[in-house]
């Protein structure tokens, strides 16, 4: 098995790349979104519909970010953790 940097390097390593469980609440709360917006659409006019495509252009902007920044957050916190482990020298006991 290769090394996770070198995986990493050759972009085979893909965090945000992933699917959903069909018949999760998750696939559940999508279908609803997916239905809610087709009638939404259906109502709208053209200059209408084309202000909500800007609208979600937006948003899903706005979710890559936070979820990018929750990422690279998560991944911070797991490397103090490891260097904490790696480097604690105010333990009270000693090995024997």
């Amino acid at each position: 098995m290769k090394r996770i940097l070198e995986e990493f390097w050759y972009g085979n390593v893909t965090p945000s790349a992933r699917c959903f469980v069909r018949g999760t609440k998750y696939d559940e709360a999508c279908r609803m979104l997916c239905r809610n917006e087709e009638k939404l659409m259906a109502l709208l006019a053209a200059e209408e519909r084309e202000i909500f495509q800007k609208y979600q252009d937006c948003q899903r902007e706005m979710n890559q970010i936070s979820e990018c920044e929750t990422f690279i957050q998560g991944f911070q916190l797991g490397a103090r953790f490891m260097l904490e482990v790696l480097t604690d020298d105010n333990r009270i006991f000693t090995e024997i």
